[in-house]
């Protein structure tokens, strides 16, 4: 019996999205396989340019050799598949890798713009570590078909005149600086935007204001000194705040919708007066009912956190929603304080988990240094679930030790309190 090619028997649509699961090279690989793939890959809805897989060796050959296999290979593949492109496209991502960080060339710049020519509906530019040069973003932001979009960019860039997405639900941006005027013209030009991520930039910005905005992340961004970023978002539902540097506070007053939050209490290095502003942080995030909480400040930053936790409670912040409460602590920081603070005023909290990491300069603080737990452990009638996560040093089981003999003694009912083992290193 002859053999039977049921693939080749399927429509052409179908087949040209299987070849999206492919590389792009693999997928136009298939036009040798008979006449019927001859062309399937120019039907492709989704295509993926990594400049990783024309440059394997990335250690041995030189900036010159790179240049020259970009001009040889990647570039002109690119413009190939593109001219050869017969449908829409559905997604357009492009990786640029150079082994150092080195100008790009022209012609890259150029290929990205080419692949905006077929209104994709994502679009992913990614130049890892290397700089561009006079990069016009104003093709991209007045793509009105694009719905995601992810821009990881260095360099100067022309920035828009304008901006008009009318159907951008997401955006994910890296560039070299990040002002007031992008800001409001992307609010004002997305309409219907919903997500927004701002990474690795040097945010320039004072607000970020939208009626819209459900998902907000503000991840290992620089902020100049002594700034404060007001954010007013009342249709917010997530929040991400992670390795801010520079960033003085944070200040809202209008996060009404928020349920998720996971920020990190990290302060400018030698500020005297920034630990304070940290609960100004907390406050916004009263309508929480889930927090994640990476401590991850100088000891002594976390004795002045500790004491202003202590001091008046007038206008401590609660959180009378919070049912999931996780805090990342490094344990040379750790204290009871600040997580009896947590437990005094989250009356609704059903579960808890903590996880102790080790510093990547070695545990210095016994566990016999530690504070003895506060009586306000007293006032926690039930929790649900308590977890901690340690590692394999024996100061880490000394703590976890003592927090398991805390929780007996000081929570009524438990319905169970778990320890996991895992190694996990939180770098400073």
């Amino acid at each position: 019996m002859d053999s039977v090619d049921r693939i080749s028997d399927m429509p052409d649509d179908i087949l040209a999205h299987i070849l999206s699961f492919l590389s792009i090279k693999e997928a136009v690989h298939t036009c040798v396989l008979s006449k019927k793939w001859r062309n399937i890959w120019c039907y492709m809805p989704v295509l993926e340019f990594d400049f990783k897989r024309f440059y394997q060796d990335q250690t041995a050959a030189s900036y010159g050799e790179v240049l020259q296999r970009c001009e040889v290979k990647f570039v002109p593949f690119v413009r190939g598949v593109l001219q050869n492109q017969e449908a829409r496209l559905d997604k357009f991502k492009l990786q640029w890798y150079m082994p150092c960080t080195f100008d790009t060339t022209k012609s890259v710049a150029e290929v990205i713009l080419d692949g905006i020519k077929f209104k994709p509906r994502v679009f992913s530019v990614n130049f890892c570590r290397c700089y561009i040069q006079d990069f016009d973003l104003y093709p991209i932001f007045t793509c009105a078909s694009l719905e995601d979009v992810t821009l990881e960019l260095m360099g100067d860039f022309i920035a828009p005149n304008s901006v008009n997405l009318p159907n951008l639900k997401r955006l994910k941006i890296s560039l070299e600086r990040i002002d007031d005027d992008i800001i409001d013209k992307i609010f004002l030009g997305c309409p219907s935007i919903e997500e927004m991520s701002l990474f690795e930039s040097h945010l320039c910005t004072s607000r970020i204001s939208s009626n819209r905005l459900k998902k907000l992340v503000v991840d290992n961004c620089y902020i100049d000194e002594e700034r404060w970023l007001d954010i007013s978002t009342p249709s917010l539902l997530h929040l991400e705040i992670a390795y801010k540097s520079g960033l003085h506070s944070i200040s809202s007053e209008n996060l009404t919708s928020l349920t998720n939050a996971c920020i990190d209490l990290q302060l400018p290095r030698g500020s005297k007066q920034a630990t304070a502003d940290d609960l100004i942080v907390l406050n916004c995030l009263s309508n929480a009912t889930s927090l994640a909480l990476r401590i991850q400040e100088s000891k002594e930053s976390v004795v002045k956190i500790n004491e202003k936790i202590k001091g008046d409670n007038s206008n401590h912040p609660s959180f009378p929603k919070l049912k999931y409460l996780r805090v990342e602590w490094c344990m040379d920081y750790f204290g009871f304080d600040l997580l009896a603070f947590f437990l005094q005023h989250s009356p609704e909290l059903q579960k808890l988990t903590i996880e102790l990491h080790d510093y990547i300069k070695n545990v210095t603080k016994k566990s016999s240094d530690l504070e003895e737990p506060k009586d306000v452990f007293l006032q926690r009638d039930h929790l649900e679930t308590v977890m901690i996560v340690r590692s394999k040093l024996e100061e880490s089981k000394k703590i976890a030790d003592r927090l398991v003999n805390s929780f007996n003694a000081h929570v009524n009912t438990i319905g169970e309190i778990i320890t996991k083992i895992e190694f996990s290193i939180l770098r400073l």
